[in-house]
């Protein structure tokens, strides 16, 4: 299998490299000089990765970086020069998922590349459909519900809640939350704690008091589920219950259901 990914390198000699190499590592190169027509071409088509040259693009590179961070769920893999470590600091910040220090083999590019592509595609493989106590989610769809009643909720809200449905009782970092809302974690941040303040008003406004919220402050979030004390059949769990422990969290969503 190849992978196709794009290559946004202004420099001739090192596009001509990397087209040239990379097939041997299981990639299908496509090479382009201005970062234009890259975001051009993301409009079309989708691309499994993508490498930029931060050196090529010259200061501008940061902005190109969110802006690819926008159009495409793919990796952005951002080169840059060995010793320059603001340059890679303010590329993480902006956006990509990893950097190469420059100059580098065509076969490291190649391994981050995978790993990032291969990650993400493990990342992606969560069920379609989510039930947490009340609450039902069906990413197919992309409808939520509280038992019979539909939960109105905008696309950035249902993105960040089905991710933490998904990972009931487990703590999200903002990173995975930035990429959920294709942004960068500074404005995931941001962003992310107005959604579930308005998430959290939503729930109530449902009648909703079963399902917790929780924040980690400048870290992330966890959604889990606040057992009542005057449910008899919970009793059963005489240590806190651990979110890893499917058989008694199915049953404790059953019971609160």
């Amino acid at each position: 299998m190849q992978y196709l990914c794009l290559i946004i390198e202004p420099d001739i000699a090192i596009a001509q490299r990397l087209q040239r190499e990379l097939p041997s590592f299981g990639f299908k190169p496509y090479t382009v000089t201005s970062c234009q027509t890259a975001l051009t071409l993301l409009r079309q088509w989708r691309f499994d990765a993508v490498l930029l040259d931060a050196q090529g693009c010259g200061e501008c590179y940061t902005a190109v970086l969110r802006k690819l961070h926008q159009r495409c769920r793919s990796p952005v893999v951002l080169m840059a020069r060995e010793l320059d470590e603001a340059t890679q600091l303010a590329g993480l910040e902006s956006g990509a998922s990893d950097t190469v220090a420059m100059p580098a083999s065509t076969r490291l590019l190649a391994v981050k590349l995978r790993r990032l592509i291969e990650a993400g595609a493990l990342a992606q493989d969560e069920p379609t459909e989510v039930s947490v106590g009340p609450l039902q989610m069906n990413a197919r769809y992309a409808t939520a519900s509280i038992g019979d009643r539909p939960l109105q909720l905008t696309a950035h809200q249902f993105d960040l809640l089905y991710l933490l449905a998904n990972r009931l009782g487990q703590f999200v970092h903002r990173e995975a939350i930035a990429r959920a809302l294709r942004s960068t974690a500074a404005e995931a941040g941001r962003s992310a704690d107005v959604h579930i303040y308005r998430i959290r008003k939503k729930l109530r406004e449902m009648g909703v008091t079963a399902l917790r919220l929780d924040t980690v402050h400048g870290r992330g979030y966890c959604l889990s589920i606040d057992a009542p004390d005057d449910i008899d059949e919970l009793d059963r769990f005489n240590d806190p219950l651990d979110p890893h422990d499917e058989t008694a969290r199915a049953h404790l969503a059953n019971v609160l259901a």
